[in-house]
């Protein structure tokens, strides 16, 4: 055995002590020039255009985008403002984005249309980001009341369903009112100017309304009757071919929602400025449990009513009901949070 000698010792101890420090002064240049460094659409990925209705249903796509947390999952998102779902959803369609984000009623359409998409995540969930307004001077104050009135209302979106359930639920044969079918500047219009009698809307145009006419309108809201749903959506050959970016999105969106439940308020002030809606109203319309990334047995079982629905109305052709977990890519959410996938597959 051989036995060092003490100035060897100190030798190799004045050695790893100038490693440590060494290897400690490179760790800190790195971390400075990290955070001195810019993230640029260069280094964070590849790009991926998102096709986003501005509404306040989309704010995990508003908070990742202003808190930059989809460059810090790796990916370069673009996002394509729209008003509406439908609208969003015909931009991947049409291959102008690689993701969009839609309701469910849209979705069931494009599906059962033979449109190529697939589910990735449900991101919201409200009971009361729609209602029925009525002219209460017009003597409408129950759901009854609408009975021979006429209602505008976007066809082929989930004010659809949402009309006729609370229709449905309330005893009202859906032919007994007139729907006037109106996008929803030219509906907010009609009705304001008592072209028509009631209109269904969604947030913000109900509160700005609600503050507006004030005891001149009756609201509607139906909170035991229908769920204000979004999904992200996507061409199962773009989501197949770009996995990495893919999952970098739903890591950012599952980031985002975290930050809103850490923060609320400073999330609905960036949801509040990106849609341009001061904060008194936001801290009014903004609730942080509506949101969550997740695939759950609740978003089937609404697509399975909505289709029977469709196929009742003649709005689509009657089949066998589809199975829309073969329309769900379930693995990649599975793969970064499996917790929130609760579909049996």
């Amino acid at each position: 055995m051989k036995i060092a000698s003490k100035d060897g010792d100190r030798w190799h101890s004045k050695k790893r002590i100038v490693l440590l420090v060494l290897t400690a002064l490179l760790a800190g240049v790195v971390a400075y020039l990290a955070l001195r460094s810019p993230v640029t659409p260069t280094n964070a990925g590849t790009k991926v255009s998102i096709a986003v209705p501005m509404q306040i249903n989309s704010a995990l796509m508003l908070v990742a985008s202003g808190q930059d947390l989809f460059l810090k999952a790796g990916v370069n998102v673009v996002s394509q403002p729209f008003d509406l779902g439908i609208d969003a959803l015909k931009s991947v369609l049409d291959g102008k984005a690689d993701l969009a984000v839609v309701a469910d009623t849209p979705t069931m359409f494009a599906l059962l249309g033979g449109a190529d998409i697939a589910m990735l995540a449900g991101i919201s969930q409200s009971r009361r980001a729609l209602a029925i307004i009525a002219h209460s001077d017009r003597g409408i104050q129950k759901i009854q009341d609408l009975r021979g009135k006429s209602i505008g209302v976007i066809k082929g979106t989930n004010q659809t369903y949402f009309l006729d359930a609370m229709l449905q639920i309330h005893g009202v044969p859906s032919d007994a009112v007139t729907q006037n079918d109106l996008r929803t500047d030219a509906g907010i219009s009609a009705f304001k100017d008592d072209r028509i009698d009631a209109v269904v809307v969604f947030q913000p145009f109900l509160a700005k309304l609600e503050a507006e006419m004030g005891n001149r309108i009756k609201v509607f809201y139906g909170e035991d009757v229908y769920a204000f749903r979004f999904i992200l959506v996507g061409k199962p050959s773009y989501i197949d071919s770009h996995p990495q970016e893919v999952r970098g999105v739903l890591r950012a969106l599952i980031a985002a929602n975290q930050a809103i439940r850490a923060n609320p308020a400073e999330a609905r002030r960036l949801v509040g400025d990106a849609l341009k809606i001061d904060d008194a109203t936001m801290a009014r319309l903004f609730e942080p449990e509506d949101y969550a990334v997740t695939l759950d047995e609740a978003m089937l079982l609404a697509l399975d009513d909505q289709t029977r629905w469709a196929m009742q109305k003649g709005l689509v052709e009657s089949r066998p009901m589809p199975n829309y977990l073969n329309f769900m890519k379930y693995q990649n959410l599975e793969a970064v949070l499996p917790t929130a996938v609760t579909v049996v597959h």
